[in-house]
């Protein structure tokens, strides 16, 4: 799940003066919805808002919504049924067939806008973090209330949502979002579900190892998935910042200096796309020591297998050619489907198309 937080904290950061903002956040589905339990949105009281819970038919709507929250301050329900055939659901132009539970609550900035201040620190630091919120009124604990703790235990919000936080903290990497229980005593209760557990993952940090003509547009493609793209060349021609999106980080490297200039320890995927045979081994042979879950390289399987000879890292943790076989031959194509081979492979999928994934008409998921 792409919770879009990068997009989120860039619009509190720009609306850290205000004086609140409204949270939405999706804490139920039912049948098919364009977004899943856990994705969010923020509202300002100007009408901006950033992230999405719908295909754009319904954040319209919320804008109203999200106005009497700001004045009445009380978190609010809100249920989408596009089951419905009535003239709302067709005046929204739905296109799904499912039922959406939203929670609308006011963040003030006087309590430190919830958990936003927390995260932004978390994230700035590449830390996993972990979000509760209380989705119904249970024993004392209303509805909105929250709280947030990373993987270095710093932690806000409502002390008893923070100790179910710790309860369930050693295995959080394994999920991406569940409902879970808050009992009297405040131990976790899986059967009352009235908590919604949200992991908050690092920022993904890319590494694209070559900075010629055709690795513009593979850092165009990922940078535009918000993640952190770090590019490296040997040759100053290349390696210029003003040649890349504003976002990405541009160093002139050496391969064999490779480890000693950038910090190969927080990487998820690492693309290598030198198109020199010497130094794209180098490169992977300095990478070798890192378990990074995805590492790509250009040219045919013949190729693959000579790297992987020249640098002693694994043929077949190695994916190459790199990218989803999507009939690409120039170098916009062949960024997306890099950029969607390497979203695949850290997401746990397959790359395949929706359509095989989905059942024939009349069949149920």
């Amino acid at each position: 799940m792409h919770l879009g937080i990068p997009a989120l904290l860039n619009f509190y950061k720009e609306h850290r003066t205000d004086d609140s903002l409204v949270l939405v956040t999706i804490i139920a589905t039912e049948g098919s919805t364009y977004r899943k339990p856990g994705a969010m949105m923020l509202i300002s009281r100007d009408g901006c808002f950033e992230g999405m819970i719908s295909g754009g038919c319904l954040e319209g709507d919320l804008l109203h919504h999200a106005a009497e929250v700001f004045e009445q301050g009380d978190a609010r329900h809100l249920t989408y049924d596009m089951h419905a055939g009535d003239d709302l659901v067709w005046s929204l132009g739905l296109g799904c067939d499912g039922i959406i539970h939203l929670l609308l609550q006011r963040l003030d900035s006087e309590d430190g806008f919830g958990f936003l201040q927390e995260l932004e620190k978390s994230f700035d630091d590449r830390r996993a973090g972990l979000f509760a919120l209380a989705t119904r009124d249970t024993d004392g604990l209303p509805a909105g209330s929250l709280a947030f703790i990373d993987n270095d235990d710093r932690a806000c919000g409502n002390s008893s949502l923070v100790g179910l936080l710790r309860l369930t903290a050693n295995d959080w990497p394994e999920w991406r979002c569940r409902t879970t229980g808050l009992a009297k005593d405040g131990d976790a209760d899986g059967g009352a579900e009235n908590v919604l557990l949200v992991h908050m993952p690092a920022q993904t940090r890319v590494l694209i190892c070559g900075a010629g003509p055709d690795a513009v547009p593979v850092a165009r493609a990922l940078g535009g998935l918000d993640w952190d793209i770090r590019i490296v060349d040997h040759r100053s021609a290349f390696a210029r910042q003003d040649r890349f999106p504003p976002r990405c980080r541009v160093s002139q490297v050496r391969p064999g200096q490779l480890a000693e200039t950038v910090n190969l320890e927080q990487l998820d995927a690492a693309v290598i796309m030198s198109h020199h045979l010497e130094n794209d081994a180098e490169y992977l042979s300095q990478l070798a020591a890192f378990e990074i879950p995805y590492i790509g390289v250009l040219g045919p399987a013949a190729r693959r297998g000579k790297l992987s000879e020249m640098s002693g890292y694994p043929e077949q943790r190695l994916h190459g050619p790199v990218g989803l076989d999507i009939g690409a031959e120039l170098p916009e194509a062949i960024a997306l489907s890099i950029a969607a081979e390497v979203h695949a492979v850290l997401n746990g999928r397959d790359g395949r198309s929706l359509t095989l994934r989905m059942p024939a008409a009349g069949q149920v998921c």
